[in-house]
């Protein structure tokens, strides 16, 4: 074999970057745009963390409602056509606070407070909270396919606080 021949092969596997190579820049390629997808979609702002805004709360009965709606809230999804994770208030939350906390109609004026808040979580909460005072009184006006009416089969509270 002629040394031309020999210096030809020899350029041809160092200038040949190995697979190894090739196949790890993809990984990292393939890492950096998961990466900027997830960021892309995390929730940002209020929506990331539990705090829905209890220092604001004026009496020691707010506080108490509102650390608890805190605490019930879960990591879910929040849109229905995007993605939206983030904490919100699912029905079963909303029964916990209201059983574990014993709301009744005394708190009316803590709830009504709490509906007016800045933050939507607590806000809608706390008139959730109303909705279901108010179907313990006798006194809702909730349409007959509400789960916040007594007659329907799903009412939330259908059970009671027992379970």
């Amino acid at each position: 074999m002629s040394t031309t021949r020999k210096r030809v092969r020899t350029l041809a596997r160092i200038r040949k970057p190995p697979v190894e190579i090739g196949k790890s820049a993809s990984v990292v390629v393939l890492l950096v745009f998961a990466t900027l997808v997830v960021a892309s979609f995390w929730p940002r702002g209020s929506m990331a963390s539990r705090d829905i805004g209890c220092a604001m709360a004026q009496s020691t009965r707010e506080r108490e409602i509102c650390r608890a709606l805190s605490e019930a809230l879960e990591w879910t999804w929040l849109g229905h056509a995007i993605i939206a994770p983030g904490w919100r208030l699912t029905w079963p939350g909303l029964r916990r606070v209201y059983c574990g906390q014993n709301i009744a109609a005394a708190d009316i004026p803590a709830l009504e407070t709490l509906a007016r808040a800045a933050d939507w979580r607590l806000e809608t909460g706390a008139a959730n909270l109303l909705r279901l005072v108010a179907a313990s009184g006798g006194k809702s006006d909730e349409p007959e396919t509400s789960i916040f009416n007594p007659q329907n089969p799903d009412y939330l509270l259908k059970d009671g606080c027992g379970r």
